[in-house]
């Protein structure tokens, strides 16, 4: 998926969060669903060091330890997971579990660069996360969209 494809996803996901956490846990956890693509950014081999269960462990661990709290550790795996799950439904092969499994899956559902499919994934998320924060949509703003 593309940036806006990830952001949607994790809106998808984690809006239902809203009715048990603060919104800030909610939007730190949506905010990290983005780290992955670190790895654009560090211009290192995509989807290899970023992309799997280790990382988001190493990032639950990091939270944990600059933020003293369990929940958010368990928000920032979680979320980092969603990235990577996102990602598996992609044709783009890559290892989830590296470095203990080289294995490489990919759903092969559709291209990360798909528009219409990122366009979709971003829509449903922030419908979702209106419902769910109980944000009010005035009728210009449809029309805007």
């Amino acid at each position: 998926m593309n940036r806006l494809g990830h952001l949607g996803f994790s809106l998808l996901l984690l809006s239902p969060l809203l009715k048990f956490f603060p919104i800030s846990y909610v939007l730190f956890a949506i905010a990290l669903a983005m780290l992955p693509d670190i790895d654009l950014v560090l211009r290192v081999k995509h989807r290899k060091y970023t992309h799997n269960v280790t990382f988001a462990l190493l990032i639950a661990v990091l939270s944990y330890v600059l933020l003293a709290s369990f929940l958010l550790s368990i928000l920032a795996f979680l979320s980092v997971l969603l990235h990577v799950i996102a990602d598996l439904m992609t044709k783009q092969k890559f290892a989830p579990l590296y470095p203990f499994s080289q294995k490489k899956y990919a759903l092969k559902l559709f291209r990360s660069d798909n528009k219409s499919v990122n366009y979709i994934v971003f829509l449903l998320g922030l419908i979702s996360f209106m419902h769910f924060s109980n944000v009010e949509v005035s009728l210009d703003l449809i029309r805007f969209i």
